[in-house]
């Protein structure tokens, strides 16, 4: 028996300023905020209630130095990246939030049809994402082969004695949905100290809780999805006791014979997605849920959108025709933002 060691894109935050001399105050009304770089992107926090900057700060570093050293598959001595070493049908020791993270993982898997798929790490590579390299694209053959070894029901665990094994050479990469789940424990911590009113931006994967000092709500937007017009905003909307998560084709992806490869892959396929939607948004009651149907969405395009609404997830797609794009989006969503857009 082995034993692990225990431990998308941008959402425009819209009229919200940064304040240089709110972080020298401590009063519960006082806006606080915290900026800094985590997962090869950027955190952004604001809050206000009787906890102190520095305090936040301070466990701030040590969460995010143990949620790297259990699941970044960026480091090589990592929990995950030891796991997805280890032979078939090992037992291997982990962590109750390991678990947690499987639980999770299956449940989005399960909800979308297999649409997000966190065992699809060496087809996003061989296709030239995600630490790949660009060049050479696999043949069928290639593919099939990857393919044998993929699959979320290649993973078992045993919750009870905190083990977990694969039956086939599966990797696992929580990349999909680690920054909306961090964004979310994150906000456990905040709630477990009596902090109710909050923001949490990690990666564009954002989760509000409560109101600003004054009692307005949080204000949050969907980035219009262009790389030649960086952070335009498409819309923007009231948010209170959500999260949203977007994910998009346009930041991440190659031409190769005048056809354009995005890093999405399609588990059914192992191919990159092939339609015109060009960005998923989706508001859900937990960040992690909105950062991977964000992801399954732009798998399952437009089809999806009945799929998600009889979930509860409210989702919002953009459509790319020419120099305009085209909305659709869920009754759940509508309705909100016919509620609750600016």
């Amino acid at each position: 028996m082995i034993s692990g060691a225990s431990i998308k894109l941008t959402l425009l935050l819209v009229g919200c300023l940064f304040f240089g001399g709110c972080l020298l105050q401590n009063t519960p009304s006082s806006l606080q905020e915290i900026r800094g770089e985590i997962f090869g992107s950027y955190f952004h926090i604001k809050y206000h209630g009787d906890l102190k900057r520095e305090v936040l700060e301070k466990d701030l570093n040590i969460f995010f130095e143990e949620f790297n050293q259990e699941f970044s598959t960026y480091r090589n001595n990592s929990v995950i990246s030891t796991f997805n070493r280890i032979p078939v049908n090992t037992k291997f020791l982990v962590s109750p939030r390991f678990i947690e993270m499987l639980k999770l993982a299956r449940k989005f898997h399960d909800e979308t049809g297999g649409a997000f798929d966190p065992t699809l790490g060496p087809l996003i590579k061989a296709w030239g994402f995600g630490g790949g390299s660009k060049g050479k694209e696999p043949d069928q053959a290639t593919i099939n082969k990857i393919m044998a070894d993929i699959g979320f029901k290649y993973l078992h665990w045993d919750e009870t004695k905190l083990q977990v094994w694969k039956t086939k050479n599966v990797n696992l990469d929580i990349n999909a949905f680690a920054p909306g789940w961090a964004a979310d424990l994150i906000g456990e911590f905040f709630e477990n100290r009596g902090v109710q009113n909050y923001m949490v931006d990690i990666s564009g994967e954002i989760l509000f809780k409560g109101t600003k000092p004054q009692g307005e709500n949080w204000v949050a937007g969907i980035e219009r999805p262009s790389p030649q017009h960086a952070e335009a905003v498409q819309m923007a909307f009231k948010i209170k006791d959500q999260a949203i998560a977007t994910s998009g084709n346009y930041r991440q992806f190659y031409d190769h014979n005048g056809e354009r490869r995005s890093h999405i892959i399609d588990p059914k396929t192992g191919r990159p997605v092939h339609h015109s939607i060009a960005s998923a948004s989706v508001l859900a009651s937990t960040a992690a849920a909105a950062d991977a149907w964000g992801t399954a969405m732009m798998v399952l395009g437009k089809e999806g959108i009945e799929i998600a609404e009889k979930r509860g997830y409210k989702v919002y797609l953009l459509e790319a025709h020419s120099k305009t794009y085209a909305e659709f989006m869920s009754n759940g969503m509508q309705a909100y933002l016919e509620a609750y857009r600016l």
